[in-house]
C-alpha cells in the first residue's frame, strides 16, 4: 500500500527498528546456572535466547556475563565494550540498580535499543523514581530507545525476534493483529485467549510498561504501519504523548487499521477549574472517551469485550461482507436466550427488526406449531431433534431484506461430551451457508469462559464466521464495527477546513474585562453581543442609549465569575432613568455582600431576543492541552451536565457530530413544532473557538460563554456572556 502521511513523519515518529526489527541483540543477566525448578523457574536472560532460538531468530546472539566465555552456545563477553561489533539491542534481566549504568554505557558502546524487564522504578519510591528519570534523560537526549522499565518485552512475530521474557510455546499463531498492553501478565492473558479461543493469529505483541523510552503512542504507530498487521488492540493505563494520538488515530483511519482500546484507570479524580461551569463539566475519563470518539478509536470497557471486537474486526471475511448496516437477525434454540440478546442489542444502539413478510410467509413450513415468526427467531428444541430443521431457519435470516447481519447462539464451549452436544452438527450447517451466504454471520455463546470446542471454531473461523462469548460482549463488539464503518465512511483528515493561526498581543494574566474578553471573541469571528463598560450612571445611562434599548447591566470585577448570585446583574431595563437606578442597586447589592471586591464599573449590554441557551468553552487538560466543551447551558448546566467533548483542531464536520451527541440535539432540530435552530451558526462558533485555543496556546486557561444564545435557522447566535481566563 503507498504510505500516506497525514503529518511530517520525520518530526513526530522515531525509527523503532533497532528496537522491534535488530539485526542482533546482546542479553545480560544469562547464565550457566541450571534452574531451580525446570523452564518455570528458568533465568529470565536464559529464557530470551532460548525464545529467540526456538523462534528461529536470524539475527546475532550474545551474552553479556563476566564469569563465562559462552551461555547456551552464544558468546559471552565480560561487558559491552567488548563486544567486537556494537549491536542493534541490549536485553537487560539484572536487578533494578544496575539498570541505569548499564543502559548508559549501552548507548555510549553504540547500541541503539535496549528491553529492561526489572521493576521497581516510578511505581515505586523517590529511588524508583529517579532510577527512572534517568532512562527518560538517556532515551530523550540520545534517542535511546527503551521499552519498559517493569514489563515483558516486544516480540515480533514474523520477524521472528522475541525479546521477550515470557516463555512462548511451540505454536505460535501468527496473524494479523498487533497488541501492546502496558501490564506483562495482561498481554499474556489475551494473546492466549486470541489464539486458544478465538484462532486469531498476532503479528506483535508489545509490554511497554513504565514507557521510560518508547511510548504506547509510537508502538501504535509503528503497527499501523507494519505490513503484516491489519488490526491494532492495545490495553492502556496512561498515555504519555496524547498529542501524538490523535496522529495516530488520524493515520489509522487513513489506512484503515482499526484501533481498538480498553483505556484502564478511567475513575482517577481529574484536576478541575474552579473558574470556569464548562471546567467543571469535563474530567479526565470524559475528555479521553472524546479523544477516542473524534479519532475513530474503537474504546471496549472490558477484557472479554477486547477480545471480542479484536475477534470480530480480524475476520477479513466478514468485515468485507458488512455493509454497515446495524440490523441484526438472531437464531437460537432458547426463547430465554432470544429475550436476553434483545435487550443486549437494544441497549447498545443495534436494531432486532421484524422479519420481512416473504421470510414470515415461509417459516410456517419450517417451525412447528409453537413456534414464532419474531426477531429474535426461537428454532425451540424441535430444531434439536430434526436436523432439517436449524439450516432452513438460518437461510431465512440470510435472505431476509430486513437483516444486515446474522447472528446465531452457538454453545461452542459445551463442556459436555460430543455426543450429548448440538453445536458440531449446527456449526457445519453454519460453515456451509456462509459459503454461499451474501450477509455476514456470526456466532455467540451464552456464557463467557471454559474451553473452546477446536472442532466448531477452526472450520467457522475459516469460512469467516467469527465466535463471540455471551450476548452483551458480541452485541457491543457488532456495534462497534458498525459505528467504525459509519465514520470511516464521513471522516475527513482534521485541519482540511482549519483556520489559518493568527497572532494576538501577550495578555496579562487573571480574568480579562468583559470589553476585553469580547473584543477578543468577536476578533475570532464569534458574534457577541454589544457591550460596554461604564463608571458612573450617567455613562451606563448614555451607553445604553447607543446601543438600543432593552439592556441588561452587570457588575464588573475579577473577583467576581457568577454576578447573578450577589445581585450584580439588572436585565430588560428599557429607559435611561431604569438604567441609572440600577446602576446605584447593583453596585450597591455587590458591596454589601463583597465589600472587597475591586469593581472596575458596570457593564451596559444589549438585551438579545430570547433563543436556546448553550454553554461553549475551553478548558485545559493535564493530557490533551485545550479542549472544547460545549452542550446546553443556563442555569441547569450543572445539574443536567449534557456537554460534548471536541479536541482541537475541530472541523465543521465534527462540530456537527458533537451536538448530535447531546441528548438535547433533538430541541435544535426543531422539538414538537418549534422552529430548527441555528445549527450551522453554532457549528461556525464552534470552529472558531477551536481556532481561538490552537491560536492562543499556553495563554489560555480557560474560556466560558454561557450562555451563547442560538436563534432559528437563519439568525445566527450570540455570545451574550463569556469568561477569558489567561495565565
Amino acid at each position: 500500500m503507498a504510505a500516506i502521511h497525514t503529518q511530517s513523519d520525520a518530526s513526530l515518529w522515531r525509527d523503532l527498528a533497532p528496537l522491534m526489527r535488530p539485526k542482533s541483540v546482546a542479553v545480560i543477566g544469562a547464565s550457566q546456572r541450571a534452574p531451580a525448578a525446570g523452564l518455570a523457574r528458568e533465568p529470565r536472560g536464559n529464557r530470551v535466547i532460548r525464545n529467540l532460538r526456538n523462534f528461529g531468530y536470524p539475527g546475532r546472539i550474545v551474552a553479556v556475563n563476566p564469569k563465562y566465555n559462552e551461555v547456551m552456545d552464544c558468546p559471552c563477553y565480560p561487558d559491552l565494550a567488548a563486544i567486537p561489533e556494537a549491536v542493534d539491542c541490549v536485553i537487560l534481566a539484572v536487578p533494578n540498580r544496575h539498570v541505569p549504568d548499564l543502559l548508559e554505557s549501552a548507548a555510549a558502546a553504540g547500541v541503539r535499543a535496549g528491553v529492561v524487564f526489572s521493576a521497581g522504578f516510578a511505581e515505586i519510591g523517590m529511588e524508583g523514581k529517579e532510577r527512572q528519570a534517568r532512562l527518560e534523560a538517556l532515551s530523550k537526549e540520545h534517542d535511546f530507545l527503551i521499552c519498559g522499565p517493569n514489563c515483558y518485552g516486544v516480540l515480533n512475530v514474523f520477524g521472528k525476534a522475541p525479546l521477550f521474557a515470557s516463555l512462548i510455546p511451540q505454536g505460535f499463531l501468527a496473524g494479523p493483529v498487533a497488541l501492546v498492553s502496558q501490564s506483562g501478565g495482561l498481554s499474556t492473558t489475551i494473546a492466549n485467549a486470541l489464539m486458544l479461543n478465538r484462532h486469531v493469529g498476532l503479528s506483535h505483541i508489545v509490554s511497554c510498561g513504565n514507557q521510560a523510552g518508547v511510548t504506547v503512542e509510537e508502538y501504535l504507530n509503528y503497527f499501523i504501519e507494519d505490513e503484516n498487521t491489519g488490526v491494532v488492540a492495545a490495553f492502556v493505563e496512561g498515555f504519555k504523548q496524547p498529542a501524538k494520538l490523535m496522529a495516530v488515530a488520524q493515520k489509522a483511519i487513513a489506512y484503515n487499521k482499526p484501533l481498538i482500546i480498553l483505556k484502564g484507570g478511567r475513575s482517577e479524580v481529574s484536576q478541575r477549574a474552579a473558574a470556569t461551569h464548562s471546567g467543571s463539566l469535563a474530567g479526565a475519563a470524559e475528555v479521553i472517551d472524546a479523544a477516542f470518539r473524534q479519532g475513530g478509536i474503537v474504546q471496549v470497557r472490558s477484557l472479554n469485550e477486547l477480545i471480542d471486537t479484536v475477534s470480530l474486526f480480524s475476520c477479513e471475511t466478514f468485515v468485507k461482507r458488512h455493509n454497515g448496516g446495524r440490523r441484526i437477525g438472531v437464531l437460537s434454540g432458547s426463547g430465554g436466550e432470544c429475550t436476553l440478546v434483545s435487550d443486549a442489542a437494544m441497549n447498545v444502539g443495534l436494531e432486532v427488526p421484524e422479519l420481512s413478510e416473504e421470510s414470515k410467509s415461509r417459516l410456517p413450513e419450517v417451525l412447528p406449531d409453537f413456534g414464532n415468526l419474531n426477531n429474535p427467531l426461537d428454532g425451540t428444541g424441535a430444531m434439536y431433534d430434526d436436523d432439517k430443521i436449524f439450516p432452513r431457519l438460518l437461510q431465512a435470516l440470510i435472505d431476509d431484506a430486513n437483516i444486515d447481519i446474522v447472528t446465531v447462539n452457538l454453545e461452542a464451549n459445551d463442556p459436555r461430551p460430543k455426543e450429548l452436544k448440538s453445536g458440531n452438527r449446527f456449526s457445519l450447517a453454519i460453515t456451509n451457508a456462509a459459503a454461499a451466504a451474501n450477509k455476514p454471520i456470526a456466532i455467540f455463546s451464552s456464557v463467557v469462559g471454559g474451553p473452546v470446542d477446536p472442532d466448531i471454531l477452526l472450520p467457522l473461523r475459516a469460512a469467516g464466521v467469527p465466535l463471540m462469548e455471551g450476548a452483551e460482549c458480541a452485541m457491543s463488539a457488532l456495534r462497534h464495527l458498525t459505528d467504525y464503518h459509519q465514520f470511516r465512511k464521513s471522516w475527513q483528515p482534521s485541519g482540511q477546513d482549519a483556520a489559518p493561526a493568527s497572532s494576538h498581543p501577550k495578555f496579562p494574566a487573571g480574568i480579562l474585562p468583559a470589553e476585553a474578553a469580547f473584543r477578543l471573541l468577536d476578533s475570532f469571528g464569534i458574534p457577541v453581543a454589544p457591550t460596554f463598560l461604564t463608571r458612573n450612571a450617567e455613562e451606563a445611562a448614555t451607553a445604553a442609549e447607543s446601543i438600543g434599548f432593552p439592556v441588561a447591566l452587570k457588575i464588573e470585577s475579577a473577583q467576581i465569575s457568577h454576578k447573578s448570585d450577589l445581585g450584580g446583574v439588572s436585565l430588560n431595563l428599557a429607559s435611561a432613568a431604569e438604567v441609572r437606578d440600577a446602576f446605584f442597586l447593583i453596585r450597591d447589592n455587590t458591596t454589601a455582600k463583597l465589600p472587597t471586591a475591586d469593581i472596575a464599573g458596570v457593564v451596559v449590554q444589549r438585551m438579545v431576543p430570547e433563543g436556546i441557551e448553550m454553554i461553549l468553552g475551553i478548558k485545559r487538560d493535564p493530557l490533551f492541552g485545550p479542549v472544547v466543551v460545549c452542550g446546553f447551558g443556563g442555569v441547569l448546566v450543572e445539574l443536567l451536565k449534557d456537554v460534548a467533548i471536541g479536541i482541537p483542531p475541530i472541523s465543521h464536520q465534527q462540530a456537527h457530530s458533537l451536538l448530535q451527541g447531546l441528548r438535547g440535539w433533538p430541541l435544535l432540530t426543531g422539538l414538537r413544532g418549534k422552529p430548527s435552530a441555528d445549527v450551522k451558526a453554532l457549528c461556525d462558533v464552534i470552529f472558531a473557538v477551536s481556532n481561538m485555543a490552537t491560536s492562543l496556546g499556553e495563554q489560555l486557561l480557560a474560556l466560558d460563554i454561557n450562555p451563547l444564545v442560538v436563534h432559528a435557522k437563519g439568525h445566527g447566535v450570540v455570545a451574550v456572556d463569556a469568561l477569558v481566563q489567561i495565565g
